[in-house]
């Protein structure tokens, strides 16, 4: 619930005690304590926030305290803190003396989004560029107020000194007279050798809450009145409505409506039907007796039999262009050994720990109110189309609250559940908040996509490689629900390294085109072309007879920064340790996002199980913002990984996905988890390179490798079972 009594804000703020951890974690249970006077509004959190802001992102108060805005969404990755942290950085602030306020949804932010790892690598520059900009101005005020040049002043701990004195303002002192100053366009930027908050090991205060419980989830949401809703969809991800029972779902004790939603998905529309009641018990149980009826004949014909067959016929097509360096078709001609090998990776769910939801208030007087657990929470201008709100009045009208996110790995940028919301909300001018089932959110999609891979190479007659090809065969996410646009899309080669000394190589792109939905799924193309490319060259490694890691370091001279992780894995790995027979290695090294990762991946068999006793990993991300989240954002990218590798699929019969819950679409568990995760960050000066998503797409191929140096048993179908190597 947002809500306040009628009393000026300061009076409220000294009234309720607000703390910086409180600001950081939301204010419903604050609301709730004021009592029945209490004037129900959508508060936003900045509306808390008290001082002068000088820019949108930083505020400071007459008695001190410095407010630095958390405005990306953050869903585990670390960005509710890293990017405050790149502001203090070149603010010469404390970071531990700044209230950072997790911000709402609004464009005065500039992008909102986050995806493809890019936040940290976009905004790095730019939020420096704000931080040092920022500090130039608490120095001019200073300097025009001490009558001096601003070269005798520099910028410490919140206060700008006087040099060769003692003298001193703080921020604090001088925030009025800053904010009238002109931003500087070009402020002079900190050196790397001088950071105390980059590349330092902060600790995060979202944690905590997290940990205690007190964190604000979309699951979270509360406001005085609020209804829940659970949609039945059609099994098939297409069809229409024959009929349902709507009187025995509104016999239920509880619910208050049923009704027809639209869920949009990449231009198709899926039909639903909703159930509203005043708990969210009530509402399956209302969806429980709808017993509908689907005409869905037409889109229950596909299952994943007939896909594979679909895609192994397409590996005969030349497909579009991605890299032709030399002649690899002249080289199949003149080889003197040819080894070709498919390679396939299944569709999967996202399974985010927390399922889709949310909760949207569309209010009598044509306002809105929405609780956005999204990647991409901007929604106002399209929430505005739909009820017709003027686009210049937007903002103004529908204000949207960034809850964290459990997990998101791409799914949440899809708003499908918000706009399904969205439609409930309006027809009964309540607020409702839509939770997806576990089953929905596993069986209903957008789905990581189903991937088949050509692999072939040629080589001479001391069965040294000589050509490469790699033709991946797959949907492509942007060009669904639309024609082939007649070129490569742009996302789908991410993973494909071409920079192996190779004379001939030849990468290429065969779309294939069905009703399943797929979307951005954690590294995206790369978890599926990593696997393929970089367990195809181990093959070729072997094939000539080298060591893989070896193999790759001589192929690679070209890029020194992948030589340099394959060096230090080799160290920090001891890779060149002779192993017992009863154990074995393999690597994979993979660039994607501006980062390049490197994985060696050990196994034991012993008394017929086999174990996965450590993971060593390099990373080359460039300049980084927090080691820690570094390490922790690799850790989760390997057992997210691993449990791709080994865990289900999502399969499909009749149309539809045959998997639903956690009983057929398992997790990694602990005990079959690595008992030892190394990560070790190679220092550069680099642009800084993603993190959330690179960690993946060498983990299957070098587990993979593994199970060859182990067992000599070649996997080149995702997913496998470990323990039947």
């Amino acid at each position: 619930m947002e809500a306040t009594n009628s009393i000026d804000r300061r009076k409220f703020l000294k009234l309720t005690g607000i703390s910086g951890a409180m600001l950081a974690i939301g204010f419903e249970s604050l609301a709730m304590e004021l009592g029945e006077d209490a004037i129900v509004k959508a508060i936003m959190a900045e509306d808390f926030i008290d001082g002068t802001a000088i820019n949108p992102f930083v505020i400071i108060s007459e008695d001190g305290q410095i407010t630095i805005m958390a405005t990306i969404p953050e869903l585990g990755q670390g960005i509710n803190q890293g990017i405050p942290a790149i502001i203090a950085e070149e603010l010469e602030v404390d970071l531990g003396k700044v209230n950072i306020v997790k911000s709402s949804a609004t464009r005065k932010y500039g992008r909102q989004s986050i995806g493809g790892s890019r936040n940290t690598r976009s905004l790095y520059g730019p939020m420096r560029k704000l931080g040092a900009s920022t500090k130039e101005m608490f120095i001019r005020a200073a300097a025009k107020r001490w009558g001096i040049s601003t070269n005798d002043c520099y910028a410490k701990d919140g206060q700008v000194f006087k040099k060769g004195s003692s003298t001193s303002l703080t921020y604090a002192a001088l925030v009025k007279e800053a904010a009238a100053i002109e931003v500087p366009k070009n402020p002079t930027l900190k050196n790397k050798k001088d950071f105390k908050l980059i590349g330092k090991p902060l600790p995060r205060p979202d944690l905590e809450m997290k940990v205690s419980g007190q964190a604000d989830y979309g699951m979270d949401a509360k406001t005085e009145g609020l209804l829940y809703a659970t949609i039945e969809r059609c099994p098939t991800l297409q069809g229409s409505v024959a009929g349902f029972d709507k009187n025995a779902a509104m016999a239920v004790s509880g619910v208050e409506k049923v009704m027809e939603v639209t869920r949009k998905v990449y231009g198709k529309d899926n039909v639903g039907i909703a159930v509203v009641a005043t708990s969210y018990h009530a509402a399956l149980q209302g969806r429980k007796a709808l017993n509908i009826q689907w005409n869905n004949a037409e889109f229950a014909k596909i299952s994943s039999e007939d896909i594979d067959k679909e895609l192994g016929a397409l590996t005969k097509e030349e497909g579009y262009e991605h890299v032709e360096k030399g002649d690899f078709k002249a080289t199949l001609a003149q080889a003197d050994h040819v080894l070709g090998v498919r390679y396939d990776l299944p569709y999967l769910s996202h399974t985010c720990m927390e399922p889709m939801n949310a909760t949207v208030h569309v209010k009598e007087d044509g306002t809105c109110e929405v609780w956005a657990p999204s990647q991409s929470p901007q929604v106002q201008r399209q929430f505005a189309r739909i009820l017709g709100i003027p686009d210049d009045q937007a903002e103004e009208k529908i204000k949207v609250h960034l809850p964290y996110l459990g997990g998101g790995f791409g799914r949440r940028s899809m708003n499908d559940s918000l706009f399904e919301c969205l439609q409930i909300s309006q027809a009964m001018t309540k607020p409702v908040k839509l939770i997806w089932s576990r089953e929905d959110d596993t069986s209903q999609g957008p789905f990581r996509q189903r991937t088949a891979h050509a692999m072939v190479a040629t080589f001479d007659a001391d069965k040294k490689p000589i050509g490469l090809q790699h033709k991946m065969i797959s949907q492509a996410i942007t060009t669904q629900g639309r024609p082939s646009r007649g070129r490569l899309p742009f996302e789908v080669m991410e993973g494909i390294n071409t920079h192996y000394d190779i004379p001939n190589i030849s990468t290429r792109f065969v779309e294939y085109k069905n009703q399943i939905p797929i979307h951005w799924w954690r590294s995206v193309f790369g978890s599926t072309n990593g696997f393929a490319h970089e367990g195809f060259i181990d093959e070729v490694a072997i094939v000539a007879g080298e060591d893989p890691l070896q193999f790759r370091k001589d192929r690679l001279q070209s890029e020194p920064r992948y030589v340099k992780v394959l060096e230090r894995l080799e160290k920090e790995a001891n890779w060149n340790k002779k192993l017992p027979k009863n154990e074995g290695k393999g690597l994979a090294i993979v660039e994607s996002f501006g980062t390049i990762v490197a994985h060696a991946v050990f196994l034991k068999k012993q008394n017929g199980k086999v174990s996965i006793p450590k993971v060593v990993s390099v990373i080359d991300c460039g300049v980084y913002i927090n080691p820690d989240q570094v390490a922790a954002q690799t850790e989760g990218n390997i057992i997210y990984g691993l449990t791709a590798a080994l865990k289900d699929p999502i399969t499909f019969k009749n149309g539809a996905a045959e998997q639903a819950n956690f009983d057929t679409y398992r997790m990694l568990r602990m005990n079959e988890a690595p008992r030892a995760i190394e990560v070790h960050i190679m220092e550069n000066d680099e642009a800084p390179g993603g993190m959330g998503e690179p960690g993946l797409p060498p983990i299957a191929p070098a587990l993979a490798n593994a199970v060859f140096d182990l067992t000599g048993k070649r996997i080149r179908t995702l997913p496998f079972d470990l323990q039947k190597v």
